[in-house]
């Protein structure tokens, strides 16, 4: 299936776009989404080890079983006050 990741800020710099989209088996999980964001888009590699996922606007844990419809996006690191 093709589950839609939206970006901001550096990462939606660093592949130039809001969003990508993500080839992952049927059933899969969020580490699965995480493990093809990286393996799909080598743009974001570099923030895999800080991001966290966030499923349907809260954060996702690994092994939470995501579908095709749902909001999936990548939650980089923030600073600021």
């Amino acid at each position: 299936m093709t589950v839609r990741v939206l970006l901001f800020g550096a990462e939606a710099q660093a592949v130039g776009a809001a969003g990508v989209e993500v080839l992952v088996a049927d059933g899969a999980r969020v580490e699965d989404v995480r493990l093809a964001l990286a393996s799909q888009h080598p743009g974001l590699m570099w923030s895999m080890g800080h991001a966290r996922l966030s499923r349907n606007h809260v954060f996702a844990v690994a092994d939470e079983v995501v579908s095709a419809t749902d909001e999936i996006a990548l939650i980089g690191l923030v600073s600021g006050g």
